[in-house]
């Protein structure tokens, strides 16, 4: 298969290849994965350079890195597309799925055609909707989402490709990120049993070979939120999976707003949360203990606000 170097407008190499590379599987793959997007005729916006037969594959020192960033009117996106296209490393490619935000959002999908690998602009069926059709079109090695509120660091690829290097036999990278002031850094998979705030809530840091996705399955839409515990649960408690925390000055990128569950209450949440640890078969008694326990904390925590 051979290959091409081009230059972004920013002015990063990216490695490019003429010939539709294979498609990736794994052996008891929940999902498969596909390169274009399925015949539509009522689709009127999509784009990118698999279009223009330019496709990203896999190199043996250079692992190809996917990006998804799933976008519904964000302000934000330019700025979150110009952060993966100023990454230095040379073989990425870029994922947008637009759910319908309109004509100025296409307009900038357009902008940036040369350099988005796929974009789509249509209606889909919530937000993890969004995010399982974009990783349905991810052909590399690792996998990332980077939301359209949110940015990488100059470097996040780069860390990135640290950690994928020393650790091969890790499953995922926990890369550190910045929430308005403070940092979130670590992984601590044993305390799952009772909280699910053990690594950095958000999907900017988490990167997951494809093998291990495929395995895993994709992001489950009967949950209005927490959708991404639920993959993490399953990742750690059922499957069993090897998770890898990067330091914590190794910023991977900035979480832009605060996310989905941020508008429901106190007991959405836990409702929620509690729902998805039966679901996955959890001990009827810790979660009971968990409700209780989490309800107690509440309560203190009114009474001490209310009180000031």
């Amino acid at each position: 298969m051979d290959f091409v170097e081009k230059k972004t407008s920013f002015n990063t190499n990216r490695y490019f290849t003429r010939s539709r590379p294979p498609i990736k599987k794994c052996e008891e793959e929940k999902y498969e994965s596909k390169l274009l997007l399925d015949d539509n005729i009522d689709r009127k916006s999509f784009g990118g350079l698999r279009y223009k037969d330019f496709y990203k594959t896999s190199l043996k020192d250079k692992p190809l890195i996917s990006i998804i960033t799933p976008n519904f009117k964000s302000p934000d996106l330019e700025k979150t597309i110009i952060s993966v296209l100023k990454q230095e490393y040379e073989n990425l490619e870029l994922i947008i799925i637009d759910a319908d935000s309109g004509e100025e959002t296409v307009q900038i999908l357009k902008k940036y055609n040369d350099q988005i690998d796929l974009w789509v602009s249509e209606k889909d069926n919530g937000l993890w909707d969004g995010w399982n059709k974009g990783l349905k079109f991810a052909n590399g090695d690792y996998i990332g989402i980077l939301d359209s509120t949110s940015t990488f660091d100059i470097n996040a690829i780069k860390y990135l490709i640290k950690y994928v290097k020393k650790y091969p036999e890790a499953d995922c990278i926990f890369g550190t990120i910045k929430k308005g002031d403070k940092i979130y850094a670590g992984f601590r998979p044993k305390d799952i049993i009772f909280r699910f705030n053990i690594y950095p809530s958000c999907v900017i840091g988490f990167f997951i070979k494809i093998n291990s996705l495929k395995k895993l399955g994709l992001y489950n839409t009967k949950y209005k939120i927490h959708a991404d515990y639920d993959l993490i649960y399953r990742l750690i408690v059922k499957e069993k999976m090897k998770g890898i925390p990067t330091r914590g000055d190794e910023i991977f990128g900035a979480f832009g707003e605060v996310g989905i569950s941020g508008g429901y209450t106190f007991f959405q949440r836990l409702f929620s949360e509690l729902k998805i640890r039966y679901d996955n078969n959890q001990n009827i008694f810790i979660i009971l203990f968990i409700f209780f326990g989490r309800c107690y904390k509440q309560t203190l925590k009114n009474i001490f606000k209310f009180k000031k």
